[in-house]
């Protein structure tokens, strides 16, 4: 039985602020170490499910945040941003089942915990195929364009619901419920992991419950950006459409192709910012 895991980092349990999840910031370090921690509890628990295989992909900000000489021998990590994929760089049909651990909810959803879709700076709204879906919504769409499904997500209660609500069947396991965003009432991390450990067993040991998202014939993609020079750099890409001043559609018949021309748009919006900001 071969595993894929996401991971992000503001679902992680006991984590809370910015502070938390970026390198240089004062708790980075200890967030790393209850991300490496949850992290483990996912893979426990999917070893004693008979997992025979299990890769990593890292998946937050600069995607190489995880303790290596503390995370379980038994798990391979992809590491490194500049990854067409991005957050599911490395799903293929060989995996049996996708985790998502440590995810968070989509950009708006004011309670909870560091809420975005996939940059803060830069997207306000992601719309696939006329719903709006935050990152675990549109990686399950990936994973099931593999025949992957994603059996288990970990993150606040609000996330939770989230996915709840787009993977039928999901496994979840809300280690915190958010207050105001950057703010939340968090179960001890010691007894969230337990909680972690115990889900990823039991959704494996219950694959077959859970299918892979159904794939639609063609798939558009609409972002709206926060800042309009955002979309209009953006729009100048082959396929990429400018509908209003904030918001662009990509349309495929693969959504596989759409993370590139996303993970693409992201870095532009980078470097326009850098020409705004100076």
């Amino acid at each position: 039985m071969k595993v894929f895991i996401s991971l992000d980092m503001e679902g992680i349990s006991g984590i809370t602020e910015w502070e938390d999840t970026i390198p240089g910031n004062r708790h980075y370090e200890a967030g790393r170490r209850l991300l490496t921690q949850d992290v483990n509890a996912a893979i426990e628990g999917a070893l004693e499910a008979g997992a025979t295989q299990i890769v990593v992909n890292e998946s937050h900000g600069p995607m190489n945040n995880l303790i290596l000489e503390d995370l379980h021998p038994q798990a391979d990590v992809i590491r490194g941003s500049f990854k067409p994929l991005s957050m599911m760089q490395g799903i293929d049909s060989t995996y049996d089942a996708a985790f998502f651990v440590g995810y968070h909810g989509k950009a708006g959803v004011g309670d909870a915990v560091l809420n975005h879709t996939y940059s803060s700076l830069a997207i306000h709204r992601l719309v696939l195929n006329g719903k709006e879906v935050g990152e675990a919504g549109l990686n399950a769409t990936i994973a099931g364009a593999f025949g992957v499904p994603v059996v288990l997500v970990t993150g606040d209660s609000q996330t939770v619901q989230e996915v709840e609500e787009d993977i039928p069947g999901v496994f979840t396991v809300a280690v915190k419920t958010g207050i105001t965003g950057l703010s939340s009432q968090a179960i001890h991390p010691v007894r969230a992991r337990e909680m972690i450990r115990q889900k990823a067993k039991e959704a494996l040991i219950n694959l077959s419950k859970v299918q892979p998202l159904v794939q639609k014939a063609e798939h558009t993609l609409e972002v709206e950006f926060t800042k309009s020079q955002f979309a209009t750099a953006v729009s100048w890409m082959p396929g990429v459409e400018l509908t209003e001043g904030r918001t662009v559609r990509f349309q495929s018949s693969d959504v596989v192709t759409m993370m590139p021309v996303l993970t693409s748009m992201l870095l532009i919006t980078g470097q326009v910012n850098r020409m705004i900001t100076g």
